[in-house]
């Protein structure tokens, strides 16, 4: 069970090992963001001035800038470049982004203050084993032949045409606030929709490098918030599975917490920033950072 895709438009800024990158006091106390799948670094905009007037040096990632096959071990190399120059950061990911997130603590867990797993993606074990080789081929072939399928979107028209429409049906039931009818633009790129394709295609196989890792490696003591959002589940039994995934989550960590948010929707940290912010200050308080 994974949490919804959430496109947002890409941001110029790329995670670098230059702490020029980040915005807020130097010296102060770091946070990465880190966007779920399809999103850029703009889906943090409403979170960045509240974090810089808490005195933080905030850093954040955008969408890979290429359609190659994310893997973890590749999602783990740009987040060990973009906490370079940041003093033990916390790590706030954001649904599929959880699952590099959480395998990075597992990994470096000197390195973090703690982890923000804002709505997080769940794995499924199961269901990731049984998928993992489908969808490495898969997101393998499309990747393959991305240059010639973006290059048919836009020439035919069909990325201008469908791509932004789409976008914005997608974010609608994940948001309280309206789309942004200048981020649904990017999606008229064909590269970018063939690039959110790979990400959908390849999160299977992701999803089972963390269960594999899982399997070797101890749970960090670090401490972690889960934020869990039910306004946009639209079942009493999704709802239920969502909270109870998030539950386990939790639990699976030694300082994990949970903090259910029963009206909130999956883009949390669009609607509602400063949940996340004192999520943040949280777990920066119970690090003694």
């Amino acid at each position: 069970m994974t949490g919804p895709a959430t496109p947002d438009r890409p941001a110029p800024d790329r995670p670098t090992a230059d702490d020029a990158a980040a915005t807020g006091r130097a010296g102060g106390p770091g946070v990465l963001l880190c966007p779920g799948m399809g999103e850029g670094a703009a889906t943090w905009d409403r979170l960045v001035p509240p974090l810089t007037a808490a005195g933080c040096r905030v850093r954040r990632l955008d969408r890979p800038d290429d359609t190659r096959v994310p893997t973890l071990t590749a999602e783990l190399a740009r987040l060990d470049t973009a906490v370079t120059g940041l003093d033990r950061p916390v790590l706030v990911a954001h649904s599929a982004a959880a699952l590099p997130a959480e395998a990075y603590a597992r990994r470096h867990p000197g390195r973090l203050a703690g982890l923000v797993l804002v709505d997080p993606s769940l794995v499924d074990p199961a269901g990731a084993a049984r998928w993992r080789w489908w969808s490495a081929w898969t997101a393998g072939t499309v990747a393959a032949g991305a240059p010639v399928l973006a290059g048919a979107l836009d020439r035919s028209g069909l990325a201008r045409r469908y791509g932004p429409g789409a976008w914005r049906r997608a974010v609608r039931p994940m948001s309280v606030r309206p789309p942004d009818p200048t981020a649904a633009a990017a999606y008229g790129c064909g590269s970018v929709l063939v690039g959110a394709l790979v990400q959908w295609l390849a999160h299977p196989a992701v999803a089972a490098e963390l269960v594999a890792l899982r399997a070797v490696t101890a749970a960090p003591t670090l401490p972690v918030r889960v934020l869990t959002a039910l306004g946009d589940v639209p079942t009493p039994a999704g709802r239920a599975a969502w909270r109870a995934g998030h539950a386990a989550l939790a639990a699976s960590f030694p300082a994990g917490r949970q903090e259910v948010l029963r009206d909130a929707r999956h883009l949390l940290h669009v609607d509602r920033p400063e949940t996340v912010v004192e999520a943040v200050v949280a777990v920066r308080r119970d690090s003694g950072s």
